[in-house]
């Protein structure tokens, strides 16, 4: 068989033969219990402290948006959540050593970053995507003697004006 001295003892009862450990137990965690997520990157359901979190970065954007319509609630609502995990994925890298951060962690940080980046530009937040708003603002100012909403334009119809006062531009 091998030698006594190497071969561990067998386990007589334990959780598959029904018997608690030692006579005891644990209580339940109670509802809410946040104890074993160590970065909450992955979490699928916000606790009632990180939804306000999130409303509070919402609402940060919501004053930070060039333009505001109520057809951005969702990107806007996505986007707190997505800059919400980052920080989180932030604050647990900086608190570990390079060596014990998951590289799937690394790799999903990375994606959802350049996630991010294009909601900044769906919204008007980069400076690509602002200085294009700005010039299609002025465009429309100079071309129309009537007050302009932007704001009622669905994002197709704002691509085809720009693409059309593009269009229309003169070498003047």
């Amino acid at each position: 068989m091998g030698d006594p001295a190497k071969t561990p003892a067998r386990r007589v009862g334990g959780p598959a033969s029904g018997m608690r450990a030692r006579g005891y137990s644990w209580p339940p965690f109670e509802r809410g219990n946040t104890a074993a997520r160590t970065h909450s990157f992955y979490a699928t359901k916000f606790q009632p402290v990180e939804r306000e979190e999130i409303a509070s970065t919402a609402a940060l954007l919501r004053e930070v948006l060039p333009l505001y319509s109520p057809s951005f609630e969702p990107t806007i609502q996505l986007l707190a959540a997505r800059l919400w995990r980052i920080r989180r994925a932030y604050e647990f890298i900086e608190s570990r050593p390079e060596d014990e951060v998951p590289r799937a962690l690394l790799v999903n940080l990375g994606t959802l970053e350049n996630t991010v980046s294009r909601d900044f530009e769906a919204l008007g937040l980069s400076p690509r995507s602002a200085a294009a708003l700005g010039i299609d603002l002025a465009r429309l100012a100079r071309a129309s003697d009537e007050p302009f909403d932007w704001n009622a334009l669905s994002r197709d119809e704002r691509e085809t004006l720009s693409s059309l006062l593009e269009k229309g531009k003169t070498n003047a």
